[in-house]
């Protein structure tokens, strides 16, 4: 029996509910990114919750509903055909008075059934929302490690080309001086299946329509030009930012290594005393290792045992170029290698 298919559909409509240990929501996680028969699983699973992403219909008492009310009864008692109530028939005046009593009392209690309704409405909310937006961030992260698993055929074709086996390379200076430039030399060598690839579906992309240039369109760009290209084209993910060496400096060969990182989601934050803040929130992130595997790996902190290594962070605890061939680091698409030395 396979990993997915021990996995019951109650723990799994825990888990699209945010209902499971923070341990367990992280194992499913992994095991998705690279199960398409448990990703299936959970995509079932989450159109018998898609009724519950409706809109939910806030009722809110009319600000007359007593008076109106009032009115309705005192019609609905007042005496028909010109028969007024004498002495003759008090005591059926008596009992046609007895009823409004009542019916105070009754609108007294639907008063109390409608704030008891909605604050049951709010309590639903509080738990259906967050499991909603789970859900959705859910299929985002699984969308974005598709992203990265196409990226990485085609980074792995690229290197087999190569006469070093070296990935895409990022230049010291000059205006190919940034890691996302990986993107353009994909174009260069027609590997860059669709320009969607380079954006993480959590991030919102500036320019949708933007299509991804070779080399040469983007060296040809006026300078105003590249530097939209540099930001909209290149995407969002973080690429391996390349090592020091004798000659000054080298992208990586390819190795098929498990721990080496190569592509990854970008982070709004990093470093700081809190948790890093990754786009599919907290401190977990999507990352492609050279040997081709995705994992959704949970992020240190700067501050964490040195021992500890954090794929965004070199030796130095910086995102910046490594120090030599065994310490390397991602960083964010827009960053010259060199950057923070």
């Amino acid at each position: 029996m396979s990993r997915s298919q021990a996995i019951s559909d109650e723990t799994l409509f825990g888990y699209l509910l945010v209902a499971l240990p923070e341990a367990e929501q992280s194992h499913i996680d992994s095991i998705a990114i690279v199960d398409p028969k448990l990703r299936q699983r959970i995509e079932d699973l989450r159109i018998l919750l898609t009724p519950l992403e409706s809109p939910i219909e806030r009722y809110e008492p009319s600000s007359d509903l007593v008076g109106s009310t009032m009115s309705i009864i005192q019609q609905s008692t007042a005496p028909t055909n010109g028969l007024v109530p004498d002495g003759s028939n008090r005591g059926a005046s008596s009992i046609l008075s007895s009823p409004m009593f009542e019916t105070d009392r009754r609108v007294g209690l639907a008063w109390i059934d409608s704030l008891v309704t909605l604050a049951a409405g709010i309590v639903i909310l509080s738990v259906l929302l967050p499991s909603v937006w789970y859900s959705r961030e859910s299929s985002r992260r699984t969308a974005c490690a598709e992203n990265l698993r196409e990226l990485g055929q085609a980074l792995t074709a690229f290197a087999q080309g190569d006469p070093e086996q070296r990935l895409p390379r990022i230049e010291m200076n000059g205006p190919l001086a940034f890691a996302g430039v990986y993107a353009f030399r994909l174009q260069d060598a027609g590997l860059l299946g669709a320009s969607r690839w380079v954006w993480c579906p959590s991030v919102v992309c500036l320019d949708p329509e933007q299509t991804v240039p070779t080399t040469r369109v983007y060296l040809r760009a006026s300078p105003m030009h590249q530097v939209g290209l540099k930001y909209n084209a290149s995407g969002n993910y973080s690429y391996n930012l390349g090592h020091l060496a004798n000659e000054g400096y080298e992208t990586p060969k390819l190795g098929g290594r498990s721990h080496f990182a190569v592509l990854g989601d970008s982070l709004l934050s990093i470093g700081s005393i809190d948790n890093t803040q990754s786009v599919h929130g907290q401190n977990t992130s999507n990352i492609l290792f050279e040997d081709g595997h995705i994992q959704s790996v949970r992020l240190r902190t700067r501050n964490a045992a040195p021992m500890i290594d954090n794929p965004y962070l070199n030796r130095e605890q910086k995102q910046a170029v490594g120090l030599d061939v065994n310490d390397t680091c991602l960083g964010p698409s827009f960053q010259n290698p060199l950057k923070g030395r």
